[in-house]
């Protein structure tokens, strides 16, 4: 886990409780490793704004240790992908990052092309859940021949799941046949 978290920090993380009431579309299941507050939320805004890239090591390390603690049969792990000028302003996808940490740990292959976001769209942490689906219609496209046939669809933080649905709509469509959501954190949980 490296030194990310002091113990008393790392005690302070909160798994995320049970399951979304509802499943974005196209995935098979989503998975939430944590509550996004205090310390993971300064964690992963050093990784997201603050370009600390070390810190992608040990996020991914606690989302792999989450995914092993309940398994998923997949064949490859991806990462929600930037657009081309969202990525040369921040130099780096962070959930690529995190997934690629994930990839390895897991030790199965990490799929660095083929899904792509061909549209730029607004940053989803400014809209509103109606204006987020909206945003991401028609973002993605899937560039090459057909995916593997089970995924794991890495991003960092879920909020609506807009972003994670639209993707995997379009991986779906272009052949895989699950598509398993994982995120490191939602800021709240689906309560019945």
């Amino acid at each position: 886990m490296g030194t990310l978290f002091c113990l008393n920090c790392h005690a302070a993380l909160v798994p995320y409780p049970g399951t979304l009431r509802r499943m974005p579309a196209g995935l098979a299941d989503m998975r939430i490793a944590y509550i996004f507050q205090s310390p993971l939320r300064e964690a992963v805004h050093q990784l997201k704004y603050r370009r600390v890239r070390r810190v992608a090591g040990p996020l991914g390390a606690l989302m792999a240790e989450h995914v092993i603690a309940q398994p998923v049969a997949v064949d490859a792990v991806l990462a929600i992908p930037l657009h081309s000028k969202r990525l040369a302003e921040r130099g780096f996808n962070q959930a690529e990052a995190l997934a690629r940490e994930i990839a390895t740990l897991l030790d199965l292959p990490l799929i660095d092309t083929g899904l792509a976001r061909v549209r730029a769209t607004e940053q989803q942490a400014h809209l509103d859940a109606r204006a987020r689906a909206e945003n991401m219609r028609d973002a993605f496209a899937w560039r090459g021949t057909a995916p593997p046939r089970r995924l794991l669809l890495v991003d960092d933080v879920l909020t609506t799941g807009a972003t994670m649905g639209a993707c995997a709509i379009v991986l779906r469509d272009a052949g895989a046949q699950a598509v398993h959501g994982l995120a490191l954190a939602r800021s709240r949980p689906d309560l019945a």
